[in-house]
């Protein structure tokens, strides 16, 4: 099993005080390596909460995160960003490009906090990943020269540089226009497929969440 979340609870407000309200409530949830996850649910139902417990951006008042068997409840901040840059990929609502940059410079961002430079073969994954998502001629402009599914995609390939176990997306469609979501999310299922990531999506777009191969509601603090 790739990721398991046993017994989880995260709240806001101080635990054990009257204002303290559980968002997750002893959730569980398991996902195999390769599968392809959705969770849906109404806004403030902890998607986003659940979805950064599992990139390791934030720690559960109890119960653990097991990542390859490996507890990481337990890391020290830099065993949590070691583990985020080797493991994971993100891809948000909004691209988050650097302006400043090219497409290809934004996309190599992420191999930067190794301090080894950039291999040869990292530029070829870069260009092999680039060429598949179908940017490739867009990759010396900068994100104000790209549309907002061009943006969307450069942050795909971004998020895959490191070739993480794990891909996470936090309403990875909710600011593209109907004919960029659905391409968008034909480029995800696709990349899970051939390049074998795991896919965890958060979204409230049942046209994504039908692609997935396990949909889960976050209801009352858990999944059903």
């Amino acid at each position: 099993m790739l990721l398991q979340l046993q017994n989880i609870t995260k709240g806001y407000g101080e635990p054990g005080s009257h204002s303290y309200r559980a968002v997750l409530n002893k959730l569980d949830l398991q996902v195999a390596s390769g599968e392809k996850i959705a969770i849906v649910g109404p806004s403030g139902s902890g998607k986003t909460t659940l979805l950064n417990l599992v990139g390791a951006l934030d720690q559960p008042e109890q119960g653990d995160i097991l990542f390859e068997g490996k507890d990481i409840t337990g890391y020290s901040t830099a065993e949590l960003a070691t583990f985020r840059n080797k493991h994971l990929g993100f891809v948000f609502q909004l691209h988050h490009l650097m302006p400043q940059l090219s497409l290809m410079e934004n996309v190599l961002l992420p191999l930067l906090p190794q301090g080894k430079g950039i291999s040869k073969e990292q530029k070829e994954w870069a260009e092999y990943l680039i060429r598949k998502v179908g940017i490739w001629e867009q990759r010396d402009q900068k994100p104000s020269q790209l549309s907002g599914g061009e943006c969307q995609r450069t942050a795909v390939v971004r998020a895959l540089m490191n070739k993480p176990k794990l891909l996470l997306a936090d309403e990875p469609t909710g600011a593209l226009d109907e004919e960029n979501a659905k391409e968008l999310t034909e480029l995800l299922v696709k990349l899970s497929n051939e390049e074998g990531v795991t896919l965890v999506a958060v979204t409230h777009a049942a046209a994504l969440a039908d692609r997935m191969d396990k949909k889960y509601l976050l209801k009352n603090g858990k999944l059903v």
